[in-house]
């Protein structure tokens, strides 16, 4: 398995949730960490592991949350996790806000 950069210390944090168990859910952590890091964005995941309880059908896992909603299912590659959160335009996520201006929204 490849290792992925470290974000700078000072890189605005996104905060996620991520639903599911198993190795998938490990996979999909892996890559998450590795395409924010990419955009020298740095995470702040949630894990749940009750995809039931939150009303997630366990076919439909790992999934990642935002705002309590599903946004992205299953094992997408690292590169469309990428495209995914720059789409989405980062100051929708980002809490620390000092540096998302590097990045197109």
């Amino acid at each position: 398995m490849s290792a992925c950069i470290t974000p700078p210390p000072d890189a605005p944090v996104i905060a996620l949730t991520l639903v599911g168990t198993g190795d998938p859910l490990l996979r999909l952590e892996k890559r998450l960490h590795c395409a924010a890091a990419g955009l020298e964005l740095a995470l702040d995941l949630t894990i749940r592991k009750d995809a039931e309880a939150l009303g997630i059908p366990f076919a439909q896992t790992p999934a990642v949350l935002v705002d309590g909603r599903v946004a992205l299912t299953g094992l997408p590659r690292t590169e469309e996790i990428e495209a995914w959160l720059l789409s989405r335009g980062l100051t929708a996520f980002c809490q620390n806000h000092r540096n998302y201006s590097r990045y197109p929204t």
